[in-house]
């Protein structure tokens, strides 16, 4: 345990030196910048409204932005150098004092049908993660994170570990502003998954069904194998490089990422401190693209406000009447390892793809999505079987604004597995089917408590823990 706190220690250091850059909860240092409430960019932290959206999408920038900051940063050279470059160095700046917030999630787990062993559950902090992010200059955007995790996957002995996000952006290449602009880190943060249903801009505790699913593994003990190593793919952040741009009506983004990620932020990881994403090398690369529209409400890039100053304080802040329809595909190869307890080895890849449609329909205090996603797996079981297996999920969701720190959400979601029934170990019926909903309280602008329960119509045994349990998020960002 000491070995591994120096770890954890030795690697928040390390970043906090480095300050690399990711956007995946809420900011409070932009609040001290611009001398602002959460709520000018938030609906109920982290998730954010179209205020919000659009300075995300602006590479963490209002249009004039000089004239909004309350803390001005330190300048790397005078601007007379942009005239004279290239016999000069573009100049530049940095964040006049360390961009630096902490975010803290205190879980406590409720069993509500006497299946678990233990019936209230603490896990004080389940999270606590140092977050920097800002600009260095006109034309670039940093952000990092660093997060420390306890889970205990559905009331089971708790495990811990630490992980880690990076990315830099270079925005505005070529044509009209912001419309290319490159990642490069810890990429698909934002873009992976549907625009309009992305876990790190939701109210909710637990993540989407269509994001975190994975494909099933073999039990070793029910078969003649000694170890089975499936393909990992769940939709989130990875290692690689992104092109994202945006517009007043349409945004876009696609990327190249490594791939067969080696620790996945669903389940316990191999290592006790990892990046995000890295993945072991199968020869070649997976690629992504993600794409809305929007009508009506303020533009993806901020125009469109009925008042001109963006800190203007509004009552009705999580308002934003709009109709957005989004696109997501994903495709990618994954190593199968397999070993028999004869000794003998077996590998090979499994080529898959992933396709998605969702849409978000705003209205007053009225928010309501769906997403369907369909995709194919061509060899997930090696030599086990000769069947691909397809999927399919879809849900459905809704959220009111019953006050302004008052926010009931739910939704429903289902996956269909279509897997083969000739593999040993292999459970061939492992379609799910559940009903997500709670209620978000603003107890504080950037303090919020989650009150969350889960129920299963289908597939509960194979979430046992979950099932039937109620989740109570104490969220304190500052």
């Amino acid at each position: 345990m000491k070995r591994f706190m120096k770890w954890i220690w030795g690697g928040l250091v390390c970043s906090l030196v480095l300050t690399a850059a990711t956007d995946l909860w809420a900011v409070p240092t932009f609040s001290r910048t611009y001398k602002t409430s959460c709520v000018t960019c938030h609906e109920a932290f982290p998730k954010r409204n179209a205020t919000g959206e659009a300075f995300r999408m602006n590479g963490f920038r209002f249009a004039d932005d000089e004239t909004y900051r309350k803390q001005e940063p330190v300048e790397l050279g005078d601007e007379a150098y942009e005239r004279l470059w290239p016999k000069s160095v573009w100049p530049s700046t940095l964040p006049s004092q360390f961009p630096l917030s902490l975010i803290t999630r205190f879980m406590a787990e409720v069993d509500m049908d006497g299946s678990r062993e233990d019936g209230v559950m603490f896990i004080f902090p389940e999270e606590l993660e140092a977050v920097w992010a800002g600009t260095l200059g006109k034309n670039i955007g940093f952000y990092g994170d660093i997060i420390f995790v306890q889970k205990d996957f559905g009331g089971n002995e708790t495990e811990s570990w630490a992980m880690l996000k990076a990315w830099l952006e270079f925005e505005s290449l070529i044509g009209p502003e912001r419309a290319v602009n490159l990642r490069v880190g810890s990429v698909g943060t934002q873009g992976m998954g549907l625009y309009t249903a992305r876990d790190t801009n939701s109210y909710y505790t637990h993540y989407y069904l269509y994001t975190s699913w994975m494909m099933p593994d073999v039990k070793l003990e029910k078969s003649s194998l000694t170890d089975f190593n499936g393909n990992p793919f769940s939709i989130d952040a990875q290692i690689g490089a992104e092109l994202n741009g945006r517009g007043k009506h349409w945004m876009y983004s696609t990327g190249v990422v490594t791939g067969n990620v080696k620790n996945t932020t669903d389940a316990k990881p191999e290592d006790d401190i990892f990046f995000v994403g890295a993945g072991d090398d199968t020869g070649s690369k997976d690629v992504f693209f993600q794409c809305a529209y929007k009508i009506g409400g303020l533009g993806f890039d901020g125009s469109g406000a009925q008042v001109e100053n963006p800190l203007t304080a509004r009552p009705e802040f999580w308002r934003d009447d709009s109709f957005i329809v989004s696109l997501f595909g994903y495709n990618g190869t994954a190593e199968i390892d397999i070993e028999d307890d004869l000794g003998d080895t077996w590998n090979g890849d499994d080529d898959f793809w992933r396709l998605a449609i969702g849409f978000q329909q705003k209205y007053k205090d009225l928010t309501f999505g769906a997403g369907y996603m369909i995709g194919s797996n061509d060899n997930p079981y090696g030599y086990l079987s000769t069947e691909s297996v397809d999927s399919k999920t879809w849900f459905a969701e809704a959220s009111y604004v019953l006050y302004p720190w008052l926010i009931p959400y739910g939704r429903y979601e289902a996956l269909d597995l279509d897997l083969p029934k000739d593999v040993p170990g292999l459970n061939p019926d492992q379609d799910s089917a559940r009903f997500v909903y709670g209620c978000k309280i603003l107890i504080r602008a950037n303090v919020s408590l989650n009150i969350e329960g889960t129920y299963y119509t289908e597939g509960e045994d194979l979430d046992e823990g979950i099932d039937n349990t109620l989740f109570l998020l104490l969220n304190a960002a500052f």
